[in-house]
């Protein structure tokens, strides 16, 4: 090759490298900078935040560095237990070292390992997975080149932590995209499934993130700071002999970490000791610094984890009102509170099987240590003097799954929960990453947890494995999707592409993969087989309201299913798809808000017979009076009634659950005809015979009437002015709002024929006129209570109106004015 072939091959990877380096400095320079070039001293607020992202200030603080906890201190193993059997930090290998080893791997700074495996701790080994050809194809599946662009620089310019550390990197798997997902290595995992080969651990399960090496249960006595260490607190252990916290009594470090870029503490320890939780204690993550003061990271309330619910409901009717008006009203909403309440629906059928293991009190949904549930998480909003905004009048919250564990309490030796979330999580300030996360790392973390500012609902459904662990695996690909962007290295929150609509399309996912493997309902006995498949049809029903799935949803599973076989199972290609096109929003417009999706989700297991558990925590401890929960709403929801009005709409247009079977409808619809036509035509205001008149005008009369009065009536007296089925109200309010709508109902009538409509004033002032819409409007009542369909209400009123006009003469009783008319024809 000739000097000048060298020369233009030179230059052309110098600008390469050159273009390379300017990527990454446009889009790491806003997280490396932005620390020096805020103002210092400067507290960002809601309206005028700090140019830099949240986790870069908490880093700030020497308790946010990795370093700060050596390995070598270790706290007494009288009153500390380990976090986990293995767990460690991540560390991204170079490039130089990925490529030669080759597959997707990482180092893990190992700083728990189980008994028998000690001289583990502190070593620095290779971690990738197990041999496994599923769960190698679907690592394969999500693994992509990673390059930085437009996209990640301005998610960047808004002080959104970006993966700088994998642009440029080629066949970034999940492991990686985990490890690099944050400006530096301070990402620990809890490992599962773990083998040791030589200087290798494989993992059969994705690495769950989580905080704190070390735990304790305590209660906060008092702060005692000193001088050079504010942050100090006498904490009182809890003693096993007693079962009360009369333990030994330490000085430990609660840190108050840096306010977040709009200047907002993400947990003010001062309000600990005065807290109503306290007496119940706290379980205290974290790990010794190098003066030995144990430094806690994290913090959960153990009254969250009691297997003894606060309150008990009975009655699918009462667990609808609880779910859909209760859960997040205005009464819950006090700052520093926590409810746990039991709902025991109605059972349709015999208790489904591992809901309840033999043996297990009657009760509580959860009572026995090995139960598993299915986690549906959903927080709200930040209210107050430092709250933020709340455009459009909506606040949108979160949505997640997750798993919650009945686990033997290493303190205490009680049976206790575990929670983790399935976070499918988008690019954000505090440096939250995607995939499975304890809750010590997610909700009660003091670096990142929303524990401390935003309200949190946790509904827990007793289920068993299969779909659990199906739904596990898809979100993980999901998640392992947002953390590469799928080759973007940016995931950002569009209405299609979303925590909860990705969350709902890993549910879809996993319902369709056990359809297709016929283990959705496998191994039942008739009855739960049927409340399975039942089930799954509602929950199919939620997340498809047409009938008809999003084409990149069906197009993913496919992908899916045939990871490792060679098979597309009818998709275009082998890689995943995400969707922008409005259609396929609409397709999956009940997944679009977080609420609705959550209330969604527990009205469709309540009604589907099962138990659900709701946890609900308001800004633990709730010392800081700026702050206010915000419950999260449907659109428009804090306008009082137009949001309630516009769900209402919504779940009437679209029922989200399957409805009573047609022979409901037809048993209201032959009720109503069995009493109304005789007592028309004994009170002679009915008059035969029966004579259609020609068809193609009958036809055309009768669309009108579809749409005026069938359609509009039905609306405005039914889906607007009663409580939809959903919202749970009793039998005698659903009455009373009934009776309401009836009245109503009858007495617009003669209003219409004062104001609008004067050819009706002779029959819309005739009692026998008023009878027949009384009976009318309280078949239709009646109908839609039981359906909570529009759709079933509009048809049985628009074929009570077309016999009457149409086949009985009833148009020739309507006059031009207010002069009698002939009820004979």
């Amino acid at each position: 090759m000739s000097n000048a072939s060298w020369s233009a091959l030179g230059r052309r990877r110098w600008l390469t490298g050159l273009l390379a380096m300017a990527v990454v400095l446009l889009t790491g320079l806003p997280q490396l900078l932005g620390p020096l070039l805020a103002e210092p001293g400067r507290r960002g607020t809601p309206t005028d935040p700090l140019p830099v992202s949240s986790e870069a200030l908490a880093r700030r603080s020497p308790y946010s560095q990795p370093g700060a906890y050596p390995l070598d201190r270790r706290p007494s193993p009288l009153l500390y237990r380990p976090h986990a059997a293995w767990m460690g930090r991540l560390i991204l290998p170079t490039p130089a070292e990925t490529a030669s080893r080759g597959g997707d791997w990482v180092w893990v700074e190992l700083e728990q390992t189980p008994a028998g495996q000690q001289q583990l701790r502190g070593r620095r080994l290779r971690l990738t997975w197990a041999e496994h050809p599923e769960l190698q194809a679907l690592v394969a599946a999500v693994t992509t080149d990673i390059h930085l662009g437009a996209s990640a620089r301005q998610a960047a310019a808004a002080a959104n932590v970006v993966p700088t550390r994998l642009d440029g990197r080629k066949a970034v798997g999940p492991l990686q995209s985990l490890a690099g997902a944050r400006p530096v290595d301070d990402l620990t995992v809890q490992l599962e499934e773990v083998s040791l080969e030589g200087d290798t651990l494989r993992i059969g399960r994705p690495p769950v993130q989580t905080s704190g090496r070390w735990m304790a249960l305590a209660t906060v006595v008092a702060a005692v700071p000193t001088p050079d260490d504010p942050d100090r607190v006498l904490v009182r252990h809890f003693d096993p002999a007693s079962g009360g916290f009369d333990g030994p009594e330490e000085r430990i470090r609660i840190p108050r970490l840096p306010p977040d870029r709009f200047g907002r503490l993400m947990l003010d320890p001062t309000g600990l000791a005065g807290s109503p939780l306290n007496a119940q204690g706290w379980l205290l993550y974290g790990s010794p610094t190098a003066d030995g003061v144990f430094t806690v990271q994290a913090i959960q309330p153990r009254a969250l984890l009691s297997l003894t619910p606060q309150r008990v409901v009975r009655g699918t009717s009462a667990a609808l009102a609880v779910i859909n008006r209760e859960t997040w009203s205005a009464a819950t909403l006090r700052r520093g509170s926590l409810q746990s309440i039991a709902v025991l629906p109605d059972s349709v059928d015999p208790p489904a099987s591992g809901s309840r293991p033999p043996g297990a009190p009657e009760g509580p949904p959860l009572a026995a240590v090995g139960q598993r549930a299915l986690l549906v998480h959903s927080f709200g909003g930040i209210g107050g003097a430092d709250g933020e905004p709340t455009p459009g009048w909506t606040v949108t919250g979160h949505f997640a799954f997750g798993e919650a564990r009945v686990v033997r309490d290493p303190f205490s030796g009680d049976p206790r929960l575990d929670l983790r979330y399935h976070q499918i999580y988008a690019n954000n300030p505090n440096g939250i990453v995607a995939g499975s996360q304890d809750w010590s790392a997610y909700a009660g973390n003091l670096q990142r947890g929303w524990v401390g500012t935003r309200p949190i609902a946790d509904v827990l459904v007793p289920l068993d494995g299969p779909l659990l662990d199906v739904l596990a695996v898809q979100s993980e690909i999901l998640s392992a999707r947002y953390r590469s962007g799928d080759g973007t290295g940016v995931a950002l929150v569009t209405p299609a592409t979303s925590c909860v609509q990705d969350s709902s399309q890993a549910l879809w996912i996993a319902l369709d993969l056990l359809r297709r493997q016929g283990s959705l309902a496998a191994d039942q006995p008739p009855g739960e087989r049927s409340r399975r498949e039942r089930l799954g049809e509602a929950l199919n029903s939620l997340l498809t309201p047409f009938g008809m799935v999003r084409q990149d949803w069906r197009h993913n599973a496919g992908v899916t299913a045939s990871a490792g076989t060679g098979r597309q199972e009818g998709a275009a290609s082998a890689t995943f798809q995400t969707s922008q096109r409005a259609q396929d929003v609409l397709l999956s417009w009940r997944s679009m808000l977080p609420r609705r999706a959550h209330d969604g989700m527990a009205t469709v297991f309540v009604r589907g017979g099962l138990p659900i558990w709701i946890l609900r925590t308001n800004q633990i401890p709730g010392k800081d009076d700026t702050l206010a929960p915000l419950a999260p709403t449907s659109l428009l929801g804090q306008l009082p009634v137009v949001g309630t009005l516009l769900q209402r709409l919504g779940d009437a247009l679209f029922p989200p659950i399957l409805g009573p079977p047609l022979s409901w409808s037809l048993l209201v619809l032959g009720l109503y005809a069995a009493v109304a036509l005789p007592l028309g035509f004994r009170s002679g205001f009915l008059q035969g015979p029966w004579r259609w008149g020609p068809w193609r005008l009958t036809l055309r009369r009768a669309a009108g009437l579809l749409l005026m009065p069938a359609l509009v009536e039905e609306l405005v007296f039914r889906v607007l002015l009663l409580p939809h089925p959903l919202e749970g109200v009793g039998g005698g309010a659903m009455a009373a709002w009934g009776a309401l709508s009836v009245g109503l109902f009858v007495a617009y009538h003669p209003l219409a024929a004062r104001f609008w409509y004067p050819q009706g004033w002779a029959v819309f002032h005739d009692p026998r006129f008023l009878l027949q819409c009384t009976l009318l409007g309280s078949a239709c009542v009646l109908e839609y209570v039981l359906s909570g369909s529009l759709w079933s209400a509009v048809l049985l009123h628009w074929l009570a109106v077309v016999i009457w006009l149409e086949p009985l003469q009833g148009r020739r009783c309507l006059g031009s004015g207010r002069e009698r008319v002939s009820w004979r024809p």
